[in-house]
């Protein structure tokens, strides 16, 4: 998805890419900011397309999301003028329209990767952030609560800002403004949390925005804060024992042990019975890790549920989005208590948390509370 985030300077970015003539010093904003976030993309992940809309009433739905000068008028015009000049490639334009939900997209050119441009650094943007059913940003009112989660969040950031954060890992390769993994790349300034609520406020609401989260787990222990070691503490089975929790029972055992299954394929099958919306979605998206064989998917799906038929009325209704935004407050909690409270940084990737080796108790105490406080609360009415 085309980020307009960037922050850019239009004399530099012109002094390294010949940029086509703007009918404004606006325009030639517009136009910088899109190749400055082609850039990025052509360095991290060369042959990703970069999807945007040329739907007008998608830029009215999401405006607050964007800064004013980013509008259908603007954005449109200097994507065609950036075609042509050959600085993006291989345009699959799309109808305008709501009729297939699809985007228009793009490549950067290849040689945009050995551009010698300054550092590119990314604002954090609209830190509260609500989707529709379809995965839109779409646009809100602001509330005392919105309010409130965005002051908490912003605090949360400044903390982690004024933090060294250092990845002494030893596949790390530090390449100008990324670190590399073999093929795999991270932009280590992005520092900003941000919650992402899906289809309502009582849906997902999960915190993305870290470079942290994009760092394997293997590497992950590998990390420095302000000179100080690391550990990483994670809940164990987090969304079974909430999905028990949800229905007043208890989760007894390993969730994804199962007789003549392996247990990773039962951790992916049971995470996709969560998440789908019903059975037929379930069961197709089951298929990939079973080499396509709708036998095995229906016997896996079938003895999930014999495994676990106290909550086996959950499977493939979509809980899983309200398991996230329990989980997405667990994590709050967290944020709230460690890093605003008692100033300790704390960065979190979903269902585990990083800390100093030093809070690792407090941590531990803190996220069991957290737990406490979920399932007290969760249950099933």
């Amino acid at each position: 998805m085309l980020c307009l985030d960037w922050s850019v300077d239009v004399d530099e970015i012109g002094k390294h890419v010949s940029m086509p003539t703007a009918r404004s010093a606006k325009a030639a904003h517009v136009q910088a900011v899109i190749v400055a976030d082609a850039i990025m993309s052509a360095r991290r992940e060369p042959l990703r397309r970069i999807s945007y809309s040329r739907r007008k009433g998608w830029w009215t739905e999401s405006s607050r999301y964007r800064s004013r000068e980013f509008t259908y008028d603007t954005v449109v015009p200097a994507v065609d003028a950036l075609i042509a000049a050959g600085i993006l490639v291989d345009h699959d334009l799309q109808p305008g329209g709501r009729a297939t939900g699809i985007q228009s997209s793009y490549r950067p050119a290849a040689w945009l990767a050995g551009t010698s441009t300054p550092r590119l650094r990314r604002k954090p943007g609209e830190l509260i952030r609500l989707k529709d059913s379809a995965g839109s940003l779409v646009s809100y009112r602001d509330t005392e609560r919105t309010h409130r989660e965005r002051k908490l969040v912003e605090k949360v950031n400044r903390l982690i800002a004024d933090t060294e954060i250092s990845l002494n890992a030893p596949d790390a390769h530090f390449d100008g403004e990324l670190i590399r993994f073999g093929e795999h790349s991270v932009y280590p300034d992005m520092l900003s949390l941000y919650r992402v609520f899906n289809g309502s406020w009582t849906k997902g609401g999960r915190f993305y925005g870290g470079w942290w989260q994009s760092v394997k787990s293997k590497d992950r222990q590998h990390f420095i804060l302000d000179g100080k070691r690391t550990t990483e503490v994670d809940y164990e089975q987090l969304h079974p024992r909430l999905l028990y929790a949800l229905a007043g029972e208890h989760l007894d055992g390993d969730a994804y042990t199962l007789l003549g299954w392996d247990r990773k394929l039962c951790k992916i099958a049971f995470n996709v019975l969560l998440n789908a919306s019903g059975y037929h979605e379930a069961h197709g998206a089951l298929l990939p890790y079973l080499d396509g064989c709708e036998v095995s998917a229906r016997d896996l799906i079938h003895d999930i549920k014999g495994r676990h038929p106290k909550v086996a009325r959950y499977f493939h209704s979509g809980i899983g989005l309200r398991l996230q935004n329990v989980d997405s407050e667990m994590c709050r909690f967290v944020l709230a208590e460690m890093s605003v409270k008692k100033r300790i940084t704390v960065l979190p990737v979903h269902d585990s948390f990083i800390v100093p080796e030093t809070a690792k108790d407090e941590l531990v105490v803190t996220m069991k509370t957290a737990f406490a406080r979920a399932t007290a609360s969760i249950g099933d009415k």
